[in-house]
């Protein structure tokens, strides 16, 4: 294995076409006639798999339409992949058997893309009535299959303002990863800028109030801001997707292969304000398209970063996957080490995530905030217990 590869991801575009026919669509320009034939797409999980690559991504266009998707999943669980992640509108998953299956064939990992909690809102912009109705049936059916489950929110003028409510919704719902993506001017977008487009300026104090919920919500840390660059997350820059590498390959249906980390700079302009930011180095500047839309306003140049005070966990507090997965480690063995954590996690439905000692570390830390695990530390070796009887943990959960 080299090493590398260890924690990236190998995402696979299966095809273009789709049957949503979203108004901020990317991809709208995109060849749909384009679909990965399944024998190349099998020789990339295998080779990706050899090179050392333990995450398979999955997504398109809309990769659930595929007849064969069962048996590219199938395909990757056989292969030796643990983590399996599928990027869908949701709409194929009102299907309560079809949902069965995926989790039969390997599924791990369900990324919805709901753009709001109004269904008149959610259908209008993906240009198919009825899709958030199904979407959340399909949402239903996998939360009680024990898939893991997380969004990305396209952000857009018709729920800039709502995130925090929006976001409140999906917690309700069983989500609690989330990624707010700032669109890219491209395809779809581009003919739809002046209906949907809402600038970052104008986005940053809804930003600011996404991350306030999920700080109160207990989930600090499960929240990310995708083509938002740092200055409009301030005091929390980190959040922000591209400060740090992506870690991931990308291999599109004509086999054409892309790193995100070589090519992210690709569509990046830097200004004025870039020059003095103190992020300049690490920050690969603004969407050359958001540019040309909406200018420099707004772009104010960082000093040293400092942490902004996090909102206490207030009202109802939830818990992450991984959060979930250590409880239930810890309930069946009281003071694990790391390493035992790590171990155990294996057999854990929820997570399959603990790639290493930093996720155990970092649940433990938000469990530890929320009062449910205490650590000791002896010879070198962390171990993990329940600060309350389980019985009292169950109830919160």
């Amino acid at each position: 294995m080299k090493k590398d590869t260890l924690g990236k991801c190998y995402e696979l575009i299966l095809n273009y076409n789709c049957n949503a026919r979203c108004r901020f669509c990317s991809q709208g320009d995109f060849d749909k006639s384009l679909n990965a034939p399944f024998d190349a797409v099998a020789r990339n999980i295998y080779s990706a798999y050899r090179d050392g690559y333990r995450r398979l991504g999955l997504t398109g266009g809309e990769p659930l339409v595929r007849p064969d998707i069962l048996k590219v999943i199938a395909l990757g669980k056989s292969v030796g992949f643990r983590f399996i992640r599928v990027q869908t509108n949701g709409i194929k998953l009102a299907d309560a058997a079809f949902c069965r299956a995926l989790a039969r064939a390997g599924l791990t990992f369900c990324k919805f893309s709901f753009t709001t909690d109004r269904a008149k809102d959610h259908d209008a912009l993906v240009g198919v009535p009825g899709a958030l109705k199904a979407a959340l049936a399909g949402l239903g059916h996998l939360r009680k299959l024990k898939i893991r489950l997380g969004t990305n929110i396209l952000v857009n003028r018709l729920n800039y303002k709502r995130l925090p409510e929006i976001i409140g919704f999906y917690l309700d719902r069983g989500i609690t990863n989330f990624v707010i993506i700032y669109p890219v001017y491209n395809g779809a977008m581009a003919a739809n800028a002046k209906k949907l487009g809402v600038s970052l300026a104008d986005c940053e104090p809804y930003f600011d109030a996404a991350v306030r919920k999920m700080e109160a919500a207990g989930l600090p840390g499960e929240i990310l801001f995708l083509n938002t660059p740092p200055c409009f997350l301030r005091g929390r820059e980190k959040l922000a997707i591209g400060l740090d590498l992506f870690n991931t390959l990308v291999t599109d249906p004509a086999g054409g292969r892309t790193d995100l980390d070589a090519n992210a700079d690709a569509a990046k302009v830097k200004g004025p304000p870039c020059r003095a930011c103190a992020l300049s180095a690490r920050c690969r500047g603004a969407d050359a398209q958001y540019i040309r839309n909406f200018g420099w306003a707004g772009f104010v140049p960082l000093g040293k970063p400092s942490a902004a005070p996090a909102a206490a966990a207030a009202g109802r507090v939830y818990f992450s996957d991984n959060e979930k997965c250590l409880l239930e480690i810890l309930r069946r063995k009281p003071g694990a080490s790391t390493r035992e954590v790590l171990a155990l996690s294996r057999d854990i439905v929820l997570c399959r995530d603990c790639s290493d000692g930093n996720s155990v570390l970092a649940a433990a830390s938000g469990l530890a905030a929320k009062g449910l695990v205490k650590s000791s530390f002896a010879r070198g070796v962390y171990r993990w217990s329940l600060a309350r009887p389980y019985a009292q943990v169950k109830k919160l959960l």
